[in-house]
């Protein structure tokens, strides 16, 4: 994976363990997370099971929030399964997409990849889209 600057992230959780958006091809959205500190590995040493779901989680949500037609740009997870096929070593990539969308429900995709390109973990997740007040929207 080539190393590409990353956004300022709106979510307090990525900027914590130290992720953040990067620019995606139309229609997906990316996560990047350049560096596994210590904090945040299991005891094989590997990216611990909550941090792949948070960055699985964090990308669904945002390919739901990104749509044109989305009512809002805040999705909350409903429901969320994974599927784990590799030990995350290294820098990762979450990568999102939105699979069908209705005026408050949205079905979407994700993987994880390592920095090799090898596939770490697979999600599907349904998500609501948030109408009220939020945070980001009083930091406007």
């Amino acid at each position: 994976m080539s190393e590409v600057p990353p956004l300022v992230d709106r979510s307090a959780f990525m900027r914590l363990i130290g992720a953040a958006q990067v620019p995606a091809p139309p229609g997906k959205v990316q996560v990047r997370l350049p560096h596994l500190r210590e904090e945040l590995l299991n005891q094989l040493p590997a990216a611990h099971g909550g941090v792949v779901m948070a960055l699985l989680d964090s990308v669904m949500s945002r390919a739901a929030g990104e749509l044109p037609e989305a009512p809002s740009q805040t999705a909350v997870t409903v429901e969320m399964s994974s599927r784990f096929h590799r030990p995350g070593r290294g820098a990762l990539l979450a990568e999102g997409w939105v699979v069908h969308a209705t005026r408050s429900l949205c079905s979407c995709a994700g993987q994880l990849l390592d920095e090799d390109g090898r596939l770490v973990a697979t999600a599907h997740g349904t998500f609501k889209y948030w109408l009220a007040p939020t945070t980001l929207d009083s930091k406007k």
